[in-house]
This record gives C-alpha cells, sequence and structure tokens, in this order.
C-alpha cells in the first residue's frame, strides 16, 4: 500500500523523480514556469505508485 509520508526505497525514489521531469518535460510547453514543481510532484506521485507496486508484485491500482 502506497503512503505517500513513507520513505521510499532509494532506487525507486530516483527512479520516480527522473521519470516525474521526463513527462513534465513533455508536457511542458503547455505550464507555466510556476506550474513546474506541481507537475513533478504530481507526475513522482504517479511514478512511486506504479514503481512500489511492480517491485511488490502487483498493480497499483
Amino acid at each position: 500500500m502506497f503512503i505517500e509520508c513513507q520513505a521510499a526505497d532509494p532506487r525507486v525514489h530516483e527512479a520516480a523523480i527522473r521519470i516525474a521531469r521526463r513527462c513534465r518535460h513533455v508536457v511542458q510547453a503547455c505550464l507555466r514556469e510556476e506550474e513546474w514543481a506541481e507537475a513533478d510532484r504530481e507526475f513522482y506521485k504517479v511514478a512511486r505508485q506504479e514503481l512500489e507496486a511492480l517491485k511488490a508484485g502487483g498493480p497499483a491500482r
């Protein structure tokens, strides 16, 4: 189960950050600069949930 305030495995955390930044770069032209950090956070949450579910052997939902 994903709990946002729980520390992530360092490898999962780093991978989720990389995925989030790459996703934001795809839509960055549609965002105002002040929205970039929020987009990074939202993409990070989704990436981390999926990576942790994969690591646990099941789907995120």
